[in-house]
């Protein structure tokens, strides 16, 4: 599960709140404390996030090691791995889908059912490369060998205040497909999956322009808020993205001016 030392901190204030205990970090940041009336619980973390230690004291007694809250701790971690490991399995399956031997990048970023995924590989998580520009593409066909980069996003799983169903195998049927003819799944029953404090991310390296209707079809197949969002006109975007390279400074463009050559052929 991807995990920083800030996130799992968060993380653990967030359910303290919600059960109705106090929580805080230590000076040195690598511990919290979770607080009530007649106990204290003390999580100790290392630098990268990981669970090392849990004390658990009751009022007016020393504080003792509680290896059953040390397991459940890094049982929800290991759960979260297993579920990315089953997405991660269907999406690699899926970019198999109707796949020549010889087909090439870019190809597979504009005609493939998921784009061109690399798969993870030890820290490096799986990462999938989804758009190409048309000016890009044109390079890549006018020289070959050029490695252009289009835009990529990295798949992951992260924690969250709500329970979410996440999978305990992969669910892609590579033996049928749908009446559309798009893959078929099996259905996310109890069976195969399980309930975590957590969901599936697509994090990106730069943020991505998208349409309010988009976002809202996204969050009605999901169930999840999508949050840090800011609008934007459609206009400004566009001005924003050329002109990005040769502007140092951030600007505005509500009382800009701009003009459109048009050139007609006869």
């Amino acid at each position: 599960m991807a995990k920083s030392l800030f996130s799992v901190m968060n993380r653990l204030e967030s359910l303290s709140k919600q059960k109705g205990l106090n929580a805080h970090a230590s000076p040195s940041g690598t511990a919290c404390y979770i607080t009530s009336n007649m106990f204290y619980i003390e999580v100790q973390l290392d630098k990268g996030g990981e669970v090392m230690d849990v004390k658990l004291a009751h009022l007016g007694e020393e504080p003792v090691v509680c290896d059953d809250l040390v397991q459940h701790l890094s049982e929800m971690k290991a759960k979260g791995y297993f579920a990315l490991q089953a997405l991660e399995k269907d999406l690699y399956s899926m970019s198999l889908l109707d796949r020549t031997q010889d087909v090439n990048r870019v190809t597979e970023v504009l005609h493939g059912k998921v784009g061109h995924l690399v798969p993870r590989t030890g820290g490096t998580p799986m990462n999938i490369e989804f758009y190409i520009s048309p000016y890009q593409v044109l390079e890549a066909e006018l020289n070959p060998g050029s490695q252009v980069c289009g835009t990529k996003a990295v798949v992951t799983v992260e924690g969250t205040d709500t329970v979410h169903k996440l999978p305990l195998s992969p669910l892609l049927v590579e033996s049928q497909a749908g009446e559309d003819g798009h893959p078929a799944f099996l259905p996310l029953t109890d069976e195969l999956s399980m309930d975590l404090p957590a969901f599936f991310v697509l994090k990106f390296h730069q943020p991505i322009p998208m349409s309010s209707s988009s976002i809202e079809e996204i969050q009605r197949l999901t169930g999840i808020q999508i949050t840090g969002l800011k609008l934007a006109p459609l206009y400004e975007l566009i001005v924003q993205s050329t002109l990005k390279e040769k502007c140092s400074e951030d600007f505005s463009t509500h009382k800009s001016c701009f003009f459109v050559v048009s050139i007609v052929c006869i």
